[in-house]
């Protein structure tokens, strides 16, 4: 008998161990809620090394251009998950996250956009109209310019991307791979400047070295074909980059130069 108390006791003390960081949460929480927001901070993720928009934006966005003050506001009135919708409606904001601290203040996190390509729209001259275009995200989503920053990223252009849908097709998805590759490969996104895709998918790539036009063809199997440049480049081309001016690999086991 004196055993089934001692192990009552014990566990009865492990519960209300348990049960004391709950009850001191929940009290925290609502005194929490009591409280009125003192001070809006807003932290922009600028190591990212994009600057499309800064905290002034985003406390407009909040605000709703100053219609809604959040300071002064008690805590439980500010619905966080419509305060974050309403810094995501900038297309170029990937994600926001805002939260309460224990100071009283609202503080909302916001992670920018990080593109991996730029389409500029062409004249019938082929001169780059420079307040036409947009950004390409990793997920293959159409981002607006900015008239604030500029990234540094590859150029695309051709017919292919005037139908915004065509990233979603299989071809797309190709295409939208060979971008990722070049982005994250260190010699070729050093290489290629620009990448043009024809209406049928047909791809084209400019280098910063050579000034060359190469000829890939389909996005199908752009690992290969890029792997052979890279070595035709070793063995050939080190010695003078600008010997052609035109390369195709678009044909299996094949390098044409001109």
């Amino acid at each position: 008998m004196l055993r089934k108390f001692d192990y009552s006791g014990k566990w009865l003390r492990r519960g209300i161990w348990l049960l004391v960081p709950v009850f001191c949460v929940s009290m925290a929480e609502s005194k929490l809620s009591r409280q009125r927001c003192k001070n809006l901070i807003v932290k922009v993720d600028y190591n990212s090394g994009m600057r499309f928009i800064n905290q002034i934006d985003i406390q407009t966005l909040l605000t709703e251009h100053g219609s809604d003050p959040l300071q002064g506001s008690r805590q439980r009135d500010l619905d966080l998950r419509s305060l974050e919708n309403r810094v995501k409606s900038n297309k170029l904001v990937k994600n926001c996250q805002a939260y309460r601290d224990l100071q009283g203040n609202l503080v909302v996190e916001v992670e920018q956009e990080k593109p991996l390509a730029r389409w500029i729209a062409s004249s019938r001259a082929g001169e780059w109209r420079k307040t036409a275009g947009f950004y390409i995200n990793e997920e293959g989503d159409f981002l607006p310019l900015s008239e604030r920053f500029t990234a540094r990223t590859l150029l695309v252009s051709g017919a292919f991307f005037q139908e915004r849908n065509h990233l979603r097709t299989r071809r797309g998805q190709s295409v939208l791979d060979l971008i990722r590759y070049l982005h994250t490969d260190e010699f070729w996104n050093a290489q290629i400047t620009q990448m043009m895709v024809a209406a049928d998918g047909e791809i084209h790539l400019l280098t910063a070295l050579g000034d060359q036009r190469i000829e890939l063809g389909p996005a199908d199997n752009f690992r290969s074909k890029l792997d052979k440049l890279h070595i035709f480049y070793e063995k050939v081309l080190a010695s003078d980059w600008s010997r052609y001016s035109r390369i195709s690999v678009k044909f299996q086991d094949q390098i044409v130069c001109e």
